[in-house]
């Protein structure tokens, strides 16, 4: 005979099981485009979604895409960063929160790492035969080199208000370092708004985290730094992480040689310099995307004072890949990125 404690017990778990069988097959859902010059990729895990629902979200995170890409893309003549970049000297210009957002993370970190990180650099990568627009890859004349940095520096601009200035009429900004990584922290904060609260948004390889998919966090690679290797196709490592923004920078992908020496498309905008240190690859994690695009490519550009620099920063980790030579590799890591690495 079945106790009453025993009868109550059989209805919870009866219900339990109909509860169970009533919800919907979770699964991973997918969404990929083009933004910023690059492409992105997006996965959800939840419940299945049909074709209507899939489609309106897409739509969605393309309308967020847009809207940093009109306030951010050098290549829209009337984008707000072009409109900027044509302004003279003393004049001002009304801009968006989220493009001050972003000058406010840029100028912490330009602080931080003492000018390694600067997005007026622009013409000093265009000099060396890097840009966007660049014809050929070559040594430039080095008296263009000093001309360019006449007019490379953060200092040089300066906003209040919703409103921007340049001290120099040449001064050029060029937000790929960080707009990528502000645009995956945007589109994270869409799909959460939706109710996606299990997510990964990846934008031309920097990418934020949210929650769990199969129960796990969300794994990712960490590729070796091989010339010209193609994403994924050779790993160093794989890190597990939710709630995290994760970058990448490296040399490895974009670089020409010239009688033996490699140089590299990352630039000092102090010396105006390609870098020539041995590091290769550098991986940060941080709360949030936008952080950890800057701090990546200011690492990137001090390359052995780099994980010292990291290690005084708050709630960031980095794994760094020096080049011991041609085909040997030197890896090292702060303190608390271990916690990261899948065993």
């Amino acid at each position: 005979m079945m106790t009453k404690k025993s009868k109550s017990l059989l209805m919870i778990i009866t219900l339990m099981f109909l509860i169970s069988r009533c919800e919907p097959p979770r699964v991973v859902t997918k969404w990929s485009g083009q933004t910023m010059g690059t492409f992105y990729h997006i996965s959800v895990y939840g419940p299945e979604m049909d074709e209507a629902r899939h489609l309106q979200i897409h739509d969605g995170i393309d309308s967020v895409l847009q809207s940093i890409n009109h306030q951010m893309n050098p290549w829209d003549p009337e984008s707000e960063i072009s409109r900027f970049n044509r302004l003279k000297a003393g004049d001002t210009l009304d801009i968006s929160p989220e493009f001050v957002r972003v000058l406010d993370i840029s100028q912490k970190i330009w602080e931080s790492s003492d000018g390694a990180f600067d997005p007026t650099v622009g013409p000093l990568v265009d000099v060396w035969g890097f840009g966007a627009g660049s014809k050929e890859k070559k040594i430039p004349d080095p008296h263009k080199v000093k001309t360019c940095l006449e007019y490379t520096g953060f200092d040089l601009i300066g906003w209040e208000n919703e409103k921007l200035t340049k001290k120099d009429s040449r001064v050029r900004l060029d937000l790929a370092a960080v707009a990528k990584g502000f645009g995956v922290d945007a589109v994270s904060r869409y799909l959460k708004s939706r109710g996606f609260t299990n997510h990964l948004v990846e934008i031309g390889g920097e990418v934020f985290a949210m929650g769990k998919v199969k129960n796990r966090s969300w794994q990712l690679g960490i590729d070796r730094p091989e010339d010209f290797a193609l994403p994924g196709e050779s790993l160093s490592s794989v890190i597990s992480i939710s709630g995290q923004g994760v970058a990448t920078s490296g040399d490895y992908r974009n670089f020409y040689m010239d009688k033996g020496r490699r140089i590299s498309h990352t630039i000092n905008p102090k010396t105006g310099e390609p870098v020539t240190h041995n590091l290769a690859s550098v991986t940060v994690i941080a709360p949030d995307c936008a952080r950890a695009d800057a701090i990546a490519t200011a690492c990137i550009v001090m390359g052995n004072t780099a994980p010292e620099w990291l290690e005084s920063l708050d709630s960031v980790e980095g794994y760094f890949i020096f080049r011991q030579d041609s085909v040997t590799i030197r890896e090292t890591m702060t303190p608390g990125f271990a916690d990261y690495l899948v065993k």
